[in-house]
């Protein structure tokens, strides 16, 4: 009964698609195989064969086995013994990759380092993908991400990531070497700089077209300046000059502090020195 049934539904689903192919305008459709003609009630002969179709299709599948999954042995990774990165920071670098405050991606991935971690292996495909505009940033999240990287490279070849990364040679070298990803530069009078963009604030002068001059100094503070800025920022919020620069260097400290804290290097942020409402003019260069 079920290879009648089968038959049937071939040979039908092949008159649909007979008709299908030329449009019902040019052609009519063929009288239906004995048993669907019950999908063929709609006047208009377009609709009636959609019917039909969709009648065919799910009869076709009913009762359908799939195939058995191949048993394909997967290659494991070399173990790492490293601890996993916390929840908060691959969150954060999910926000990170996702555009927001995108400056502070170099910062991140060197705390990384630093706290002796692993990466969130659920965002190292992004990681790898992103690399492949920007070798700076392959060379540092290979180094991070040890054989795991060369392991999804070969066990995914559809994201079109190299297992081994590209060499870039230096300027003024024949030499190949890794480069390194660069990061805000410290600055050398962290204070001053924090007090100048108070300043500029204060004065409305920290127009969106500053913005990314400021923001570069907010991503080079150190914690405890960061804190104090933001301490300080507040106290202008009555002022309505430069709304949206405030607006954007604000959520920069907030982000970069969190960032912070959630790898536990802003402990002495903590210890922020109140200032006066009325900021006082300060002079000379920022940095």
């Amino acid at each position: 009964m079920s290879s009648d049934v089968t038959l049937s539904a071939a040979d039908e689903w092949a008159a649909i698609v007979a008709t299908a192919l030329l449009g019902t305008d040019r052609r009519q459709p063929h009288a239906p195989e004995p048993g669907w003609d019950r999908w063929a009630m709609s006047p208009d002969p377009a609709v009636a064969l959609l019917d039909r179709a969709g009648a065919v299709v799910v009869a076709r599948r009913a009762g359908f086995t799939p195939a058995a999954v191949p048993d394909v042995a997967v290659p494991l990774p070399a173990p790492d013994s490293r601890p996993p990165c916390s929840a908060a920071c691959a969150a954060r670098l999910e926000r990170l990759l996702s555009g927001e405050h995108e400056m502070l991606l170099a910062e991140w991935l060197d705390l990384l380092e630093q706290a002796g971690v692993q990466l969130p292996w659920g965002l190292l495909p992004a990681l790898l993908l992103r690399g492949r505009r920007r070798p700076d940033l392959d060379a540092v999240v290979r180094r991070l991400a040890g054989d795991r990287a060369r392991w999804l490279a070969e066990l995914l070849p559809e994201l079109g990531v190299k297992p081994v990364a590209t060499a870039v040679a230096t300027s003024g070298s024949s030499a190949t070497t890794a480069p390194t990803l660069v990061r805000a530069a410290p600055l050398p009078r962290p204070s001053a700089a924090m007090a100048a963009m108070v300043q500029h604030i204060y004065d409305g002068r920290a127009t969106w077209a500053t913005a990314p001059q400021w923001r570069a100094v907010v991503a080079a503070l150190p914690p405890a300046e960061l804190a104090e800025f933001l301490v300080r920022v507040d106290e202008l919020r009555d002022h309505l000059a430069s709304v949206r620069t405030r607006a954007e260097l604000t959520a920069l400290a907030r982000f970069r502090l969190d960032m912070l804290h959630e790898f536990g290097h802003a402990a002495g942020a903590g210890a922020v020195v109140s200032s006066p409402t009325t900021v006082p003019p300060l002079t000379g260069d920022p940095t």
